[in-house]
């Protein structure tokens, strides 16, 4: 898996965080509330998250790059960015996202 999957791969995390982060937590947002990591509906997203990567993870160590046995090393390493990228989607910084006047 070259650069190209990497970067498809982030971007359909990311994609994924940003949509929830549209369609599910900013309807239920009160106006001027941002979430912060701690927050325990980040907390079990990004939980969430990393479970779905780990197994995505194995299937591509498996399936794609062709590891005969489990390659925990990459399966972490992979989930733990996936992670990292989706919270990025999932609670961007909403004060950059504003067009200018």
């Amino acid at each position: 898996m070259g650069f190209l999957g990497y970067l498809i791969l982030g971007s359909v995390v990311y994609a994924t965080g940003f949509m929830i982060n549209l369609k599910i937590l900013n309807p239920k947002r009160k106006a001027g509330v941002n979430y912060t990591l701690t927050h325990p509906t980040i907390l079990q997203l990004l939980a969430g998250c990393f479970v779905i990567m780990l197994v995505v993870s194995a299937g591509i160590g498996r399936f794609v790059i062709g590891h005969e046995s489990m390659d925990w090393a990459f399966i972490v390493v992979n989930s733990l960015v996936a992670t990292f990228i989706f919270y990025f989607g999932v609670n961007p910084d909403q004060t950059q996202m504003n067009l200018p006047n």
